[in-house]
């Protein structure tokens, strides 16, 4: 009996050392922005399973050090945070609103983020995704570098989201991810001015 209390202790605590290898911390905010309920502030550590709301007057960039990235969740935005036993699944989910993404170097794990839809792979990038649950969309728009947009329904059905290229799934786009096309430097300058 001994034996099995001390290794389940060991194992709770395998646990909570891998779900703490990612973490993230606040880089800047304003206006409301809770974390389970709760208003954040600038020594805030996102380490435990739950919701980021960003409220209409809010803004959250936070520092993912595992990622090597930032995020940005502009206003009217909700990011779940569920930690996974392998440090390889990303434990964020966008639930709705606008999420900028921006990678700087390499980084420990290979990041990505995940909608009601889609799974979003990060290669060396920069992009904006947005969710309209309203609506059942998810769509992508790239910087730089790569971002691999697969359906959650069916790995197959994938694209690869290019500098200055856009896509989208689910909506007004349908079941499957359609085609990835180019973006004007007009459509550009007004998507990056969305989160900056």
């Amino acid at each position: 009996m001994p034996n099995k209390l001390i290794t389940l202790l060991f194992l709770s605590l395998f646990s909570l050392t891998i779900h703490a290898n990612i973490t993230a911390t606040v880089v800047k905010y304003k206006g409301d922005v809770l974390y389970n309920g709760k208003q954040i502030t600038r020594d805030t550590l996102f380490v435990q399973n739950g919701l980021i709301e960003v409220k209409q007057n809010g803004y959250l960039q936070m520092k993912v050090k595992e990622y090597n990235s930032t995020f940005t969740l502009g206003p009217n935005s909700v990011l779940k945070i569920k930690f996974k036993k392998n440090i390889k699944n990303s434990p964020y989910l966008l639930k709705e609103g606008f999420l900028r993404w921006v990678t700087r170097g390499k980084s420990k794990v290979k990041g990505f983020v995940r909608t009601k839809t889609a799974s979003l792979a990060v290669r060396g990038t920069d992009f904006l995704v947005t969710v309209s649950s309203l609506l059942g969309e998810t769509e992508v728009y790239c910087f730089s570098g790569k971002v691999l947009f697969q359906n959650r329904k069916s790995r197959e059905d994938n694209g690869v989201v290019k500098r200055n290229d856009w896509g989208g799934l689910g909506g007004r786009f349908g079941a499957t991810v359609g085609d990835i096309v180019p973006m004007t430097q007009k459509q550009i300058n007004h998507v990056k001015s969305l989160l900056e």
